[in-house]
């Protein structure tokens, strides 16, 4: 049976979380030009999680009309106080609600802006 075969008897469910894997790593390796192993943050490159990215607080106040409501949401959720170190995109997954779609949302409305952080 090949990749794009499905099992007999995969579950709706489980076809959909495998085209939902496969639709972010898509996604991800076009904005990041980094392959990532699966659509969690244990499957993203640890140099890409690495990368500095600007705080909640910034991100929201310079993207935040562009940002899905889920991702905005998230970044509000943020501690102010809490960690004094720089932000990475790993951290950002750290802050609760804010996952990996979230993250490609980031890294899309970023790539609008032609960040620099995406290189």
């Amino acid at each position: 049976m090949s990749v794009d075969e499905n099992p007999p008897d995969a579950s709706p469910r489980a076809l959909r979380r495998r085209d939902d894997t496969a639709r972010f790593i898509a996604r991800f390796t076009a904005l990041t030009g980094v392959r990532a192993q699966s659509a969690g943050i244990e499957g993203l490159p640890r140099e890409f999680l690495s990368r500095i990215v600007l705080p909640p607080k910034q991100l929201i106040e310079r993207y935040g009309r562009e940002l899905e409501t889920r991702t905005h949401n998230a970044l509000c959720r943020y501690e102010p106080g809490r960690h004094p170190e720089s932000w990475t995109f790993g951290r950002l997954l750290e802050i609760r609600g804010f996952g990996v779609f979230s993250l490609l949302d980031l890294l899309e409305v970023l790539r609008r802006h032609a960040t620099r952080t995406l290189e």
